[in-house]
């Protein structure tokens, strides 16, 4: 966690230290990121601005927690929401996480445990585009690039529908 200045300017570094120690990452399921601990350690006044947005540090800190951890290859889990009785504020902010890459969130009341898990899970509708990516794929006969609908779909696009899908990380080829 992301909870002190020096564990905030550490995560650069966190991949290549853990990546010595594969029993270390081999234990590893994830990282995350505190607000609250590191707005004290800093003498922060405010995490938000007046629209509600984080402030340029802690993005910083969200944005180095969620890029650790895909380095890692591990869950990228965003940080809590404390403000437990403002329902709206959470699904805008399990919003946020989801779009960003997040894979969950941190909860801090049993009434955001339900929120979360359903941002986080994937629609119908998105679990049927991933099959018919990975149909594409198959169809393409192993080349790198398919056709989805008149789109190009290439790598990236597999590697997001095995995850929608919870599929393992594709072989090289």
């Amino acid at each position: 966690m992301t909870e002190t200045p020096q564990g905030l300017l550490a995560l650069p570094q966190y991949p290549a230290q853990l990546g010595a120690s594969a029993a270390t990452l081999a234990r590893l399921a994830g990282l995350t990121w505190g607000a609250e601990d590191l707005s004290a350690a800093l003498g922060a006044t405010a995490k938000r601005d007046a629209a509600g947005a984080l402030t340029f540090t802690f993005q910083m800190a969200r944005a180095g927690c969620l890029l650790a951890a895909a380095a890692l290859n591990v869950q990228a889990i965003d940080g809590v929401h404390t403000e437990f009785r403002d329902a709206a504020a959470l699904s805008r902010e399990l919003a946020e996480a989801r779009r960003d890459g997040f894979s969950g969130k941190l909860a801090i009341h049993p009434d955001q445990v339900a929120p979360i898990n359903a941002a986080f899970t994937p629609t119908a509708a998105e679990r049927e585009h991933a099959r018919r990516v990975l149909a594409a794929f198959a169809a393409a006969g192993g080349a790198g690039v398919a056709s989805l609908d008149g789109q190009m779909i290439d790598r990236p696009h597999l590697l997001l529908a095995r995850r929608i899908l919870g599929a393992s990380e594709p072989q090289e080829t």
